[in-house]
């Protein structure tokens, strides 16, 4: 049945009753899905509002490799800068002299001292300390105070002095509230290290300090587990092996004497390997 079989007084009918409804105007000659379309429109919007909200993650994500890529550039052009410094120094004082014109650790900055070196050019046994500490950084000396006297006890166990060895330090400045050094804090100075070790030709090199262990071997070695233990030192001018092995710096055993009894098995061992080599 369709409207043309309709008579006229029911067509008439038929518009009162959609009047009731209050369809009271023509939108369109084809039916429309009210339902239907209300759906269409809210995926729509949520299709713009996800375009929306990717759009600066994007952003982001294409930024974070240039920034990261920058980062490394000044790293490298960092290291190449204390590299070239340190192989050019022929002697101790030229190389104290090209630390003293590196600027490119920040802890030089806020650091009242640089602190290089002291002792014997040509020492057998070569102490390497960890940062230096509020003494050390104002009497510019490698260990001072308290640790100094500790260390020389320690070395004097084992027939040694002070003036006998040779030191420096992995860093060769104080960092802000003795905090430890960054990996980059490490790697700065890591070439004057070397370089200092391949000047003095020591037979025993002595890393005090956990910092002073994760400058020559792991980032994240554990003084505890590697204490003690013999390894080579292999130096990047390719010159003989040298051995090395860590334990406690004197602050460490000053703040935990308990363990001073580890710290002798430490230096027996050193006192041995000196005998033997």
């Amino acid at each position: 049945m369709t409207t043309d079989d309709w008579t006229r007084d029911e067509l008439l009918a038929a518009l009162e009753w959609q009047l009731s409804f209050g369809a009271d105007e023509a939108t369109g000659e084809d039916p429309v899905d009210s339902y239907a379309l209300t759906l269409e429109l809210a995926e729509k919007a949520n299709q713009a509002k996800t375009a929306q909200q990717q759009a600066p993650t994007n952003k982001v994500l294409h930024a974070k490799p240039s920034q990261a890529k920058k980062a490394l550039q000044s790293l490298q052009k960092t290291l190449a800068e204390a590299n070239n410094l340190a192989a050019g120094a022929k002697t101790l004082s030229e190389l104290e002299a090209a630390l003293q014109n590196f600027d490119g650790c920040s802890l030089k900055k806020t650091a009242i001292s640089t602190v290089f070196n002291e002792g014997m050019e040509t020492s057998e046994l070569m102490i390497i300390m960890g940062t230096p500490r509020a003494d050390e950084d104002r009497e510019g000396k490698n260990v001072a105070g308290r640790n100094r006297i500790l260390l020389g006890n320690m070395l004097k166990a084992i027939g040694l002095g002070i003036e006998q060895v040779y030191l420096t330090s992995c860093v060769f400045w104080r960092p802000p509230g003795d905090k430890k050094p960054t990996a980059n804090d490490l790697a700065y100075c890591k070439p004057f290290v070397d370089r200092q070790i391949s000047l003095v030709k020591p037979k025993v090199l002595m890393l005090l300090g956990e910092t002073t262990l994760r400058s020559f071997t792991d980032p994240d070695a554990s003084l505890l587990r590697q204490r003690g233990k013999w390894s080579d030192y292999v130096s990047p001018d390719g010159a003989a092996p040298i051995k090395m092995i860590s334990t406690f710096a004197p602050h460490m055993l000053l703040n935990t004497p308990r363990q001073k009894a580890l710290a002798w098995q430490d230096l027996r061992a050193i006192r041995q390997q000196l005998t033997q080599a």
